[in-house]
């Protein structure tokens, strides 16, 4: 346990060293604050991808870390699967509840002679938002009902 501990913390340490490099770089290739100049946008760039790069990996270790742990006891297991099968069947709903007909808003034409916005996309925006109004109802509903249980367990 103690190899993994001194691993984790020389890697963190040599991921904070690259961060503060590229970025001490980037802030002195800045020319000015109007006019950045073509290395400092390159540099930039090179921050927001190394950004995207540090968030990738801080996501990918987060989930094989839950799987691990998820997997080590068998009541943690299927709680989890439990978890993901009822958000699953919120989404299932959802989906069936949305619809995909085109909403009716200012310039809409714009968005989908473009192909921003299609049916399809229509469709998983009012998934969006009725797992969002499904999830915040239960939390609303789960609030209330556990006051209640509460009031009643002390009296």
């Amino acid at each position: 346990m103690e190899k993994i501990r001194k691993f984790t913390t020389i890697i963190l340490w040599v991921l904070m060293v690259i961060s503060l490099v590229v970025f001490v770089y980037m802030f002195v290739s800045i020319d000015s604050e109007s006019n950045p100049g073509e290395k400092a946008r390159n540099l930039i760039a090179l921050n927001i991808n190394w950004a995207i790069v540090l968030f990738a990996i801080a996501a990918v270790v987060a989930i094989i870390f839950a799987i691990f742990q998820m997997f080590s006891e068998k009541a943690k297991a299927l709680q989890a699967l439990l978890i993901l099968v009822i958000f699953a069947a919120v989404i299932g709903i959802a989906y069936m509840l949305a619809s995909s007909e085109i909403p009716q808003f200012f310039n809409v034409e714009k968005f989908v002679s473009d192909g921003t916005l299609t049916t399809s996309k229509s469709r998983w925006i009012g998934t969006g938002l009725y797992t969002t109004y499904i999830l915040f109802g239960g939390a609303f509903l789960s609030i209330i009902g556990f006051g209640a249980i509460s009031i009643f367990k002390r009296s």
